[in-house]
């Protein structure tokens, strides 16, 4: 793992993401959060099932809701792979899935989260995630 800071986006799993997020924007002005999580799916970024443990789908989690947080901040995304992207849509649902995808990495569901491990409790890396929960929480 390539990282130089706490966040999801700060790392070269995280930037695939944004770089797989910018391919499917690239034509679009707005896009549902529902339909996002989807093409992650079918990418192979996320488990079709949510209980799944794994790296990657652990990591893709947190990346997409970093950027969903930073669009609820900002009322747009800060990544110029993304400068076309106008609006992120949801419905309660999709937010919240989401929000649990990464509350599970913070809680260490399963036991064995190879990314908490990594991170081994780090202060900083937890308060990041405790952040991002909680201000997807705020949008319920």
């Amino acid at each position: 793992m390539g990282s130089w800071g706490t966040a999801a986006l700060e790392s070269d799993e995280g930037l695939d993401v944004l770089d797989a997020l910018g391919k499917y924007a690239v034509d679009r002005q707005s896009i549902k959060l529902k339909e996002l999580l989807a093409h992650y799916r079918d990418l192979g970024f996320l488990a079709e099932d949510p209980e799944e443990v794994d790296f990657l789908y652990d990591n893709t989690a947190i990346a997409l809701a970093e950027i969903v947080c930073v669009y609820i901040e900002n009322g747009r995304t800060q990544y110029e792979e993304l400068s076309g992207l106008a609006e992120i849509v949801w419905n309660k649902e999709d937010l919240l899935e989401l929000k649990q995808l990464v509350q599970q990495v913070l809680d260490n569901k399963g036991g064995e989260r190879e990314l908490y491990e990594l991170w081994d409790g780090d202060p900083d890396w937890i308060n990041h995630l405790e952040k991002v929960v909680r201000i997807l929480a705020e949008r319920l």
